[in-house]
């Protein structure tokens, strides 16, 4: 089952993004699908944010935000070793 949502997200950066979708072959849909699921398995976000600034506003250090993506990295390894990993094929 799925759901419909509404975001806000300025105009510039929606064309930009659905341009890099068309190029890498996933829908906007499915990109976002894959965040969020990324999103819920690591517990926080799948990336590093690049704009330290904005770490602040949450509270969060740079070497926290290292700190998590050395540990995400740890548990995709250590998944990709189990098996568990599993090669997306644009479904989720």
């Amino acid at each position: 089952m799925t759901e419909q949502i509404r975001l806000r997200i300025e105009r510039r950066l929606l064309r930009e993004a659905d341009e890099v979708c068309r190029e890498i072959g996933v829908s906007p849909s499915g990109a976002v699908s894959m965040f969020f699921a990324q999103l819920v398995k690591l517990r926080g976000l799948p990336f590093r944010p690049s704009h330290f600034p904005a770490l602040e506003e949450y509270g969060a250090t740079p070497e926290q935000a290292t700190a998590a993506v050395d540990t995400a990295l740890a548990e995709i390894a250590a998944d990709r070793k189990a098996g568990r990993l599993k090669r997306f094929t644009g479904k989720l």
